[in-house]
C-alpha cells in the first residue's frame, strides 16, 4: 500500500503538536510544567545570589513541593494546577504583587483552593486514605469526592487565616487587616474550593485516576503508581 508523503507529514506534525502540549519531551524536562518548576527554582537561585534569603527560601520551599508532585507522578492536569498555584503564591509574594494590585489577594484566595484542594484529595487517594477517583462510579461516590475535596480546601483556607492571626500577634506582621478581610478571604476560599471539588468530580466521572498517564501504554490515568 502506498502512503502519500503529505499524509505522513501531517501525521508527524500532529504527533509533534500533541507531544508539545502533553509533554514527554525528554526524561528530565518532560513538559511545560517542568519548565515552570524550573522557573520557580531558578527564581530561588537568583534571589539567593542577590542576598534576598527570605524570597529565596520561600521559592525554594514552594518549588520543592512541585518536585514532590513530579516524583509521585501526579496526573498532568493536577501537576499543572499545583505548580501554577505555587508559582502564583511565590512570585506574588516576592515581586510585591499583593501590594501593587488591590485585587491580587482576592484572586489568590479563590484560585489557590480551586487548584490545590483536588491535589490534596488525590494525594490522600495515593495514600489510600480516601477512594481513588477511578475506584467507583455511583452517585454517592461522586458526592463524597465533592464534599471531602471542598472541605479540604476550606480547612486549608481557615488554617491560613489562623496563621495570619497568630503571626500578627507573635511576630508583628500585618497579614490580617480586619474582620471583613478575614471573612472575605474565607468566602473566596470556599468558592474556590467548591469549584475545585466540582472539577475533580468531573475528573472522576470520566474515569481518570490519580497517576500520570504513560504514553503508548494506557489511554487513561492509571489507578496506582
Amino acid at each position: 500500500m502506498c502512503v502519500h508523503p503529505q499524509a505522513t507529514r501531517g501525521y508527524a506534525a500532529a504527533v509533534d503538536g500533541r507531544t508539545l502540549v502533553l509533554g514527554d519531551w525528554t526524561p528530565i524536562v518532560r513538559d511545560g510544567i517542568d519548565v515552570l518548576r524550573l522557573v520557580i527554582l531558578g527564581g530561588a537561585v537568583v534571589y539567593a545570589a542577590i542576598g534576598d534569603w527570605g524570597s529565596a527560601a520561600l521559592l525554594a520551599f514552594l518549588g520543592s513541593i512541585t518536585l514532590v508532585a513530579r516524583l509521585v507522578n501526579m496526573p498532568r492536569l493536577y501537576d499543572l494546577s499545583l505548580t501554577l498555584g505555587m508559582a502564583l503564591q511565590g512570585f506574588g509574594e516576592t515581586l510585591g504583587w499583593y501590594d501593587e494590585w488591590v485585587r491580587f489577594d482576592d484572586l489568590v484566595h479563590f484560585t489557590l483552593p480551586m487548584l490545590t484542594a483536588p491535589v490534596i484529595y488525590i494525594a490522600l487517594a495515593r495514600l489510600e486514605v480516601v477512594p481513588d477517583p477511578r475506584d467507583e462510579t455511583h452517585l454517592q461516590h461522586y458526592i463524597g469526592i465533592g464534599v471531602v475535596t471542598a472541605a479540604l480546601g476550606i480547612a486549608v483556607g481557615a488554617l491560613w487565616e489562623l496563621f495570619e492571626w497568630r503571626s500578627d500577634a507573635w511576630f508583628g506582621t500585618a497579614l490580617s487587616v480586619d474582620n471583613d478581610d478575614t471573612n472575605g478571604d474565607l468566602f473566596r476560599d470556599t468558592l474556590g474550593s467548591l469549584v475545585g471539588a466540582g472539577l475533580l468530580v468531573l475528573w472522576a466521572r470520566f474515569g481518570w485516576g490519580s497517576v500520570r498517564r504513560i504514553p503508548g501504554v494506557n489511554t487513561h490515568e492509571e489507578i496506582s503508581a
